[in-house]
């Protein structure tokens, strides 16, 4: 019990000593800072030039995918038409056929 005293006491008076300095700010902190706002201004104008890019690149790719979903609606009518067209001819071409007896 004596000793977690003893070090209790030891490390108050050792924690006394420890204080903290003041680092004073110098003009070259300041120069170093204003170029680091520079260097940030010039990659956050950077990155953005790049998010656009990317926006054009995909306003591009769905203008594409716009094009192949018209392009397939159309297929799709065409094969529609073409299908009732059929299937119309074959019930009509069997009416014919029964009302002249020829089946």
């Amino acid at each position: 019990m004596n000793l977690i005293r003893g070090l209790f006491i030891l490390l108050f008076f050792l924690s006394l000593g420890v204080g903290a300095k003041e680092v004073p700010f110098t003009l070259e902190d300041r120069d170093r800072l204003i170029r680091m706002e520079a260097e940030l201004k010039a990659l956050s104008k950077s990155v953005d030039a790049r998010f656009e890019a990317i926006d054009k690149r995909f306003e591009e790719v769905n203008r594409k995918i716009d094009m192949l979903f018209n392009f397939l609606w159309i297929i799709t009518g065409i094969f529609t038409t073409i299908t009732v067209a059929t299937i119309g001819f074959a019930i009509w071409d069997r009416r014919i056929l029964k009302t002249y007896n020829m089946l």
